[in-house]
């Protein structure tokens, strides 16, 4: 029999869904558009594209011309599970993750203007109705995404100095299943859904160092954020419903730092050094309210701080081709013990491929990316059982833009 208040912390709100994730990144999507997932580690100093919005908006100010871009990410995301008791496989691997970017330089480059609208954090997971963790009162599946629609300004201070800046307006939305068993007052085998949306406002800021005409340091900052999310949990059984409850709990976001030194080492050969920090250790822990319960319930989340680095290159191998390629390594913020069956994470690298095409007109860009994991033994975790965890992420990105 598991303990109430385990049921209850996984299964009214987000206990996991704090850590769901692609790859070892807590709970972030990969970067935004092709360019920077074929160059995964360094895409920062010389992002040149309309998602710099995103990446580097005090880059916006070298646009030559007004560009819209739009982003999709195709991915095959698998976890595997295996202990003394069985083994299983999360269902319905395939996910696509859209984006759309915007920008304009203003009065000749001094100033720039550019809009973003992606998916931040999130990812879904799919156990099965009918796998060991379904039948021991596990979540088997949820869904969880952060969508950022985010204006960004950018004006050139100097001629080697440019900043830019804009307020970050999320919106979240969750669902989680569940079958809840020792539960006082529902029958065996209840099944719970859960789904849940919210809203939060942060701000991000960006500044490029042109040191020399080849060398360039970039500094990002993205501001930690907290959703309020509120919605309702269905229990039902046999297909009937027993009760709708409103639930609400609060997820801290976090802070996220990063750092760019890009070279360039000949005219068509550029290569550039990334590295983050962020600071999930804000969000320690989880209180749950549902109208159904006399109190809340607080769960534990004990994330911590964690980093990533990486390194990147691009070749303008003809005039209008360009090749690239990167290497990231990440932390992964989640301890032991508090690892989720919905929550795959692990520290692990990210190698990947890209091309793109330009003209006066178009741009055309095409980024692969393999997660390279080492599998994981979780050992005393409160949500989710002892065994050995193994994942298996690919990423195809397509980004296709327009000058205007």
């Amino acid at each position: 029999m598991l303990h109430p208040n385990r049921i209850l912390t996984s299964s009214i709100l987000l206990s996991i869904f704090a850590q769901t994730c692609i790859f070892a990144d807590g709970y972030r999507n990969p970067p935004e558009g092709a360019a920077a997932i074929g160059a995964f580690g360094g895409h920062r100093a010389f992002a040149d594209d309309a998602n710099a919005t995103i990446h580097n908006s005090a880059n916006l100010v070298d646009l030559e011309e007004p560009m819209l871009q739009i982003n999709t990410t195709i991915g095959y995301g698998e976890t595997e599970f295996q202990n003394t008791i069985g083994s299983d496989r999360t269902e319905n691997p395939w996910f696509a993750i859209p984006g759309l970017s915007i920008a304009t330089p203003i009065k000749d480059g001094k100033y720039a203007f550019g809009f973003s609208s992606y998916i931040a954090f999130g990812r879904s997971v799919q156990w099965g109705s009918s796998s060991p963790f379904a039948l021991n009162g596990y979540p088997y599946e949820g869904s969880m995404m952060v969508a950022d629609f985010t204006p960004n300004f950018a004006i050139r201070l100097t001629d080697s100095i440019s900043f830019g800046i804009g307020p970050d307006i999320y919106y979240g939305e969750v669902e989680q299943k569940q079958f809840l068993y020792g539960f006082a007052g529902l029958p065996a085998g209840t099944h719970s859904k859960l789904t849940a949306d919210g809203t939060a406002l942060g701000w991000n800021c960006a500044l490029t160092w042109k040191m020399t005409d080849r060398q360039r340091l970039a500094a990002t900052y993205r501001s930690p954020f907290t959703i309020k999310y509120e919605g309702d949990n269905e229990y039902s059984y046999g297909g009937n419903t027993l009760l709708k409850s409103d639930v609400n709990a609060k997820i801290e976001y976090p802070t996220i730092v990063g750092l760019a030194y890009g070279l360039e080492l000949t005219d068509t050969l550029r290569t550039e050094i990334n590295a983050e920090w962020l600071e999930f250790s804000q969000y320690q822990n989880l209180t749950i309210n549902d109208s159904a319960l006399p109190v809340a319930v607080v769960a534990q989340q004990k994330l911590k701080d964690t980093w990533t680095i990486g390194i990147g290159g691009e070749w303008d191998f003809s005039e209008h081709w360009t090749a690239r390629s990167g290497f990231m390594y990440l932390k992964n913020p989640t301890p032991n013990k508090t690892y989720g069956t919905l929550g795959p994470d692990e520290n692990q690298g990210v190698l990947s491929l890209g091309l793109g095409y330009e003209n006066e007109k178009y741009l055309f860009d095409i980024g692969y990316a393999v997660g390279l994991f080492g599998g994981r033994a979780v050992s005393g975790s409160v949500n989710s059982p002892d065994g050995d965890y193994d994942y298996n992420v690919h990423l195809i990105s397509l980004s296709c833009g327009y000058k205007f």
